[in-house]
């Protein structure tokens, strides 16, 4: 079935230009008009009237599908998707496991942030079909109705690793977060990318979830070991302030027997002794520039997504 961008695209114009067209709004030249309309016909795009009465009944709503209400990453993605959604007139509604499915499929908002890593790829491909538009966050999916927006966590812990080898570190060990979820993936293949080109093995790998209780449990496999990597890179920073609060409980000093980096850059990091090196990504900032691209994609604008950059703290752990 085709749709506006498919429209847009033939005709080499913005979506919003298709839209006022074929609503005949006076903005665009008959001579223009006519032709979009042509092509749209040709190609088979027709806006239905349900679809045109279904947009003059919008709920003014968008759901946000997390996977829990846990940490602090997701509260301050939250509140800047929240803080920019009521600014232009929109509720948000915050969905967990199921109900996100149910919600999805009653059409119960008028679009929807995906970050609930328990949808599956294939779910949210048979959502998008009747459901529009869908943002996702931290994975790659390529489908209609279906947008990606991610941080470059390849590059920031690329970046990371670089400045860690730099200091003298080579026996450097990693923990991952939950292991097949786009994060993970990523920020380990920015740090092994950062280790090939020095011809530098991964010393040894820890496996977590993400959450500072898993970084404890870590920690605590750790102080059995009698051969310490000399430096760790965590794939968060609750791990990584899992870990050090465990070493430091039990007389292990950082960075002096061993150093450790987080990513996130949450605010303890900047307020524990001695303070994470971290990287920072304004998750505030990121859920503002997450809903307004909602909005315009729910006004059928065009928009430019581009991956949110990460920022280097470099602080007392290492």
């Amino acid at each position: 079935m085709s749709t506006i961008k498919d429209v847009a695209k033939v005709a080499g114009c913005s979506i919003s230009t298709v839209s006022y067209a074929l609503n005949n709004d006076k903005r665009i030249p008959d001579i223009t008009a006519d032709r979009i309309k042509k092509i749209a016909s040709e190609i088979g795009y027709f806006p239905s009237a349900a679809a045109r009465n279904l947009k003059k009944r919008n709920t003014d709503t968008v759901l946000v599908a997390i996977s829990d209400f846990g940490g602090p990453v997701y509260h301050e993605l939250l509140d800047g998707i929240h803080f920019q959604l009521a600014k232009s007139g929109y509720t948000m509604i915050v969905s967990t496991g199921i109900s996100s499915n149910n919600l999805l499929k009653e059409r119960s908002a008028d679009g929807a942030v995906i970050t609930d890593i328990h949808i599956s790829d294939q779910s949210l491909i048979q959502l998008a079909k009747n459901f529009r538009p869908i943002i996702v966050l931290d994975r790659r999916l390529k489908d209609t109705n279906i947008y990606n927006m991610t941080i470059d966590n390849h590059k920031a812990m690329y970046c990371l690793t670089k400045d860690i080898l730099s200091k003298g570190y080579f026996k450097i060990g990693y923990v991952h977060g939950v292991k097949d979820t786009y994060d993970n993936q990523t920020r380990y293949s920015g740090f092994l990318a950062a280790l090939q080109e020095k011809g530098i093995k991964v010393f040894r790998e820890y496996y977590g979830n993400f959450t500072k209780p898993s970084g404890i449990m870590i920690g605590a496999e750790l102080l059995k070991d009698s051969n310490l990597p000399d430096m760790l890179v965590c794939a968060n920073d609750e791990m990584a302030l899992g870990i050090m609060e465990t070493l430091q409980k039990n007389g292990k000093i950082i960075p002096s027997d061993i150093g450790i980096s987080g990513f996130d850059d949450i605010d303890l990091s900047s307020y524990v002794n001695p303070q994470l090196s971290s990287i920072k990504v304004n998750h505030f900032e990121w859920g503002k520039t997450i809903a307004l691209t909602l909005i315009k994609l729910l006004k059928e604008e065009e928009v430019d997504i581009h991956k949110q950059e990460g920022i280097i703290m470099i602080r007392g752990s290492y």
